[in-house]
């Protein structure tokens, strides 16, 4: 039966069938086109977002080789030893060759290293492993000459360290440039001397392809113009536009779009699934990053030689300390091994490395539990812990340390002797800085060396005004010999059968230092620990052997400290003074202290044979203050033995002083070798040293050290 009202229903239901098929097919089409559009803007997005995460990559990748080369002028130059060698009056440019020169071709980290003095004029440069003959700054290019000009009053007062880039005339490289400075304490130069390192690391394909695989770069490149659109410029410290960066854009977003365009049905599946990845494939090169980061800091708080932390890691972690206010008590131990530049000399710097090696294990194994233990640089080492019982701690620390060191250590075939000097000092980060913890630690350590070495001092106020007072002393010594206040004074050597002058020994005297004159026990040592005996030594047997040229009849006996014995070199440099002064090597005679022969049995005997080539002879000094070994005698062949005033002054008083007297010159005689006995002060030792064998005389029976003039006005026979 038919309904009408189905008919009056049909125009309703057809336009909502219509609308609704309309509307679906729109919805379709909207949510096709939606995808689509959503599609081709998140592949557009995504490409902008990595373009310009590249972008920032790129620029932190500069950055980042920019903080290197800052990094390594930092660790180069804020360096005690780089100090000491920078700041003499003569460089020595076998060391800077050595420790900087020849370091470019270790894991591309430089390629240029150069000395600056206070004018920023090169006083030392090395190249490529060549040596850098220019001395003004056009080589280097606008860069460096920026970050001088901005930033001179920082460098001058070694505030700051400063890199940038620069166009030098190898082309576009990173540039840095710091003073030369102690690691711990101020720099002791009250002129306006100063050296400045500045380390050079050109731009090239090897450095471009670490940075874009450290930084996931493809194909990072270098070019002066653009050449594509992923192009950031590079500017220099002076502003300069040095060239631009390029790399190849990795359109994720496209990739998305072309695997997803196949099949619209599994489209918001497969967006899911790009999504995941692209989640996972940026955690994965986040982690990577990460991972990289934190190798990369491993190595920069790491000593490569004794695996320990290095300097920069202990001291972060103090200022950490400091940083969340800590208020433990803190000690801090310092540890500067004795002798061990005389390994190095003997026996070559791969066996003092194995050494290193062997007693950074061996530490390792004595620190407290918390403690942290660090190579501080050469070999120096440093242990701090923290809590209520650290001092105790330490000393207990400090003592198993000079405990393991009485024994000799053994270094694969040889057996090697050596001590250390330790310094400890406590207190709270609240009432002191870190840096002034290890200042105080250093003076303590220092006190060590100079009352005896291989032994403890912990510190307190008095050691900081003696480590003052060697600091005054230390500087006065630098500026007395530029200054020319020392002089030389001589203490006649008599014949004991005819009472006659037959020789002086040459003798450091400072009787125009402005402070008022020093006695020699006050500043030979001094100049000893410092290494300022090295200049001090060659002026003494340069001025002596020139003023004692014109007197023929006369021979020179001149004191070698055993610092100046233990310089390799200083055969050589022997030479050189009887080279320039003319002075008859058959005249001159080197005294050498018996405790250093003793204690280098090796370095001395290559020593005394390379000097008796030469034609010197050579002295054991203060003899009967050692060993006094029959069998070492032998061994190296002295030409004179001088008793030791302790021993030879006693003769009047002490009778079996007497008797070692005679038989020490009886196996001298024996041995073939000559007998001066020193510390003569009355007539009755002169006689009975005289019959008992002595061969020559000397002390202040016969004549007080003084100038030579007066010298030559002694009533003694034969002056010449």
């Amino acid at each position: 039966m038919f309904n009408p009202l189905s008919w009056r229903n049909i125009p309703t239901a057809r336009t909502l069938f219509i609308m609704i098929f309309m509307a679906g097919i729109g919805l379709i089409i909207s949510v096709i086109a939606l995808l689509y559009l959503s599609l081709h803007l998140i592949s557009t997005k995504t490409n902008e977002i990595d373009q310009h995460r590249t972008a920032l990559s790129v620029q932190g990748a500069i950055q980042t080789a920019i903080n290197r080369t800052r990094s390594l002028v930092i660790d180069n130059a804020v360096w005690d030893d780089a100090v000491r060698e920078t700041y003499r009056p003569q460089l020595d440019l076998q060391w800077l060759f050595t420790t900087w020169g020849a370091g470019f071709k270790v894991d591309n980290l430089y390629d240029g290293t150069f000395v600056l003095d206070e004018n920023f004029r090169v006083l030392w440069g090395a190249f490529r492993g060549e040596p850098f003959s220019e001395s003004n700054l056009a080589f280097f290019g606008d860069g460096l000459v920026a970050l001088i000009r901005n930033h001179a009053q920082s460098l001058q007062s070694g505030q700051e360290v400063f890199a940038g880039l620069t166009r030098t005339r190898e082309g576009v490289a990173f540039v840095s440039i710091g003073l030369i400075r102690p690691m711990v304490g101020r720099l002791e130069v009250y002129d306006q001397t100063r050296r400045y390192l500045v380390i050079t690391r050109h731009l090239n394909a090897r450095i471009l392809s670490d940075l874009g695989t450290t930084f996931q770069i493809e194909n990072l490149s270098y070019s002066p113009d653009v050449v594509t659109t992923t192009s950031i410029p590079v500017r220099g410290s002076a502003g300069e536009l040095l060239g631009y960066l390029s790399w190849r854009p990795g359109l994720p977003g496209v990739q998305a779009a072309r695997a997803a365009a196949g099949d619209i049905r599994h489209i918001a599946m497969l967006a899911s699934a790009l999504i995941l990845l692209f989640i996972a494939l940026s955690s994965a090169g986040l982690y990577k990053l990460a991972k990289e980061e934190k190798i990369a800091r491993k190595i920069a708080l790491t000593d490569w030689l004794s695996r320990l932390p290095n300097r920069r890691a202990l001291i972060e972690h103090l200022e950490q300390l400091s940083a969340m206010g800590d208020s433990e008590l803190i000690s801090v131990v310092f540890i500067d091994l004795d002798g061990f530049k005389d390994i190095n000399d003997i026996y070559g710097h791969d066996v003092g490395d194995r050494l290193i090696a062997t007693l950074a294990q061996t530490l390792r194994e004595k620190i407290p539990t918390d403690g942290m233990l660090a190579r501080m640089g050469g070999d120096e080492f440093a242990m701090t812990l923290s809590g209520p019982w650290s001092m105790e701690k330490a000393i207990e620390f400090a003592e198993s340390v000079l405990q393991y060191l009485t024994a000799p250590v053994r270094i694969g075939k040889r057996t090697i002797h050596i001590g250390a000097s330790i310094g400890i000092a406590s207190g709270t980060l609240v009432e002191c800085s870190s840096s002034e913890l290890f200042r105080r630690a250093d003076i303590a350590m220092y006190h060590s060396k100079m009352t005896g070495k291989a032994c403890m001092t912990l510190y307190n106020a008095e050691l900081n005004s003696a480590r003052e007072r060697q600091l005054l002393i230390e500087n006065d010594i630098r500026e007395g010999l530029e200054r020319e206040e020392f002089d030389v004074w001589y203490q006649p050597i008599v014949d004991a059968r005819t009472q006659a002058m037959i020789g002086v020994e040459a003798l450091a005297r400072w009787p125009r230092r402005p402070g008022g004159e020093l006695k020699p026990d006050d500043f030979i040592p001094v100049a000893e620990t410092s290494g300022l005996i090295y200049a001090l030594g060659q002026f003494v047997l340069r001025r002596a052997c020139q003023q004692l040229m014109p007197l023929s009849t006369l021979k020179l006996s001149v004191n070698i400290s055993p610092a100046q014995f233990r310089d390799p070199e200083f055969e050589n440099k022997v030479a050189s003074v009887l080279g320039t002064t003319h002075f008859p090597a058959r005249r001159l005679q080197l005294e050498v202290t018996e405790t250093y022969v003793l204690e280098n049995p090796e370095r001395a005997r290559a020593a005394i044979a390379n000097l008796k080539a030469l034609g010197t002879a050579v002295a054991l000094d203060d003899f009967g203050t050692g060993y006094s070994s029959i069998g070492y005698l032998r061994r190296f062949n002295f030409d004179t033995i001088k008793i030791d005033k302790s021993l030879a002054g006693l003769v009047d008083d002490d009778e079996q002083a007497s008797v070692l007297v005679s038989g020490t010159i009886r196996i001298a005689s024996a041995l073939g070798m000559q007998v001066v006995a020193e510390g003569v002060e009355t007539e009755k030792q002169m006689k009975l040293l005289r019959l008992a064998g002595c061969d020559q005389l000397q002390g202040y029976y016969y004549s007080a050290p003084k100038p030579l003039n007066e010298i030559l006005q002694l009533p003694l026979q034969q002056q010449g």
